[in-house]
């Protein structure tokens, strides 16, 4: 089963780093073993339906199948590796000072994003007690 934690962090400009840090919060999913292997077994089986459908694109097939069949394998064991995951949240920009979404992505202790109102490149740090 997934278990799902509010998690606090710091952001900051990568590039203006004399802006000052504000905060943002993000969604962390930490799956145990049972949900780990079903969503391999998922990935796995979207991408060998993909593999399948690619048999019937005349010429292209050549490459899609056993490019798309190594991909399955390759993707479902990442899937299956993957323990903890950042499902997104909001945070605010220390440049325009405007709520920004964080985009889901792989877990880390840094998650970088761009703000949605202005072209700001961010930076979140997990704090140290987290």
């Amino acid at each position: 089963m997934a278990t799902r934690t509010e998690i606090k962090l710091l952001v900051q400009s990568r590039d203006h780093r004399d802006l000052p840090t504000t905060h943002a919060s993000i969604t962390k999913v930490v799956w145990d073993s049972p949900e780990r292997t079903k969503n391999a077994l998922r990935t796995l089986g979207m991408m060998l339906t993909f593999t399948f459908l690619s048999i019937f694109i005349p010429l292209l097939h050549f490459i899609l199948v056993p490019t798309l069949f190594i991909a399955s394998f390759v993707l479902a064991m990442d899937k299956f590796g993957e323990k903890v995951r950042n499902e997104g949240g909001t945070g605010e920009c220390p440049k325009c000072h405007q709520t920004f979404k964080v985009q889901p992505s792989k877990w880390g202790t840094r998650i970088t994003n761009v703000c949605d109102h202005c072209p700001e490149d961010l930076e979140m740090i997990l704090p140290e007690s987290g």
